[in-house]
């Protein structure tokens, strides 16, 4: 939802954090061609039309890197889980 949330332009007004799973385009390119059928120039195009890498993590406050399997991303969201609750307890 990154993409949607950082186009908008005013997105600090509306969230406290910015969490952003991130992995290399390459990566990106390969899961959503594997996922959807699509060509590689078709995913190219798609990407281009949403915000850049680079302006996704720019606006991140946490990044979690999601170039490994779906295994190795759990224990790297869990502990960040925790803290967004432990944040949103403060302001509860």
């Amino acid at each position: 939802m990154v993409p949607l949330l950082v186009e908008s332009g005013d997105y600090r007004k509306r969230v406290d954090r910015v969490a952003v799973v991130d992995c290399r385009e390459e990566t990106q390119i390969a899961r959503v061609m594997r996922r959807n059928g699509l060509t590689q120039p078709e995913v190219e195009r798609i990407l281009a039309a949403q915000a850049s890498r680079a302006q996704r993590l720019e606006a991140a406050d946490d990044v979690i890197d999601n170039d490994g399997s779906l295994d190795d991303l759990d224990p790297r969201i869990a502990p960040l889980h925790q803290s967004y609750l432990a944040f949103a307890g403060r302001f509860g």
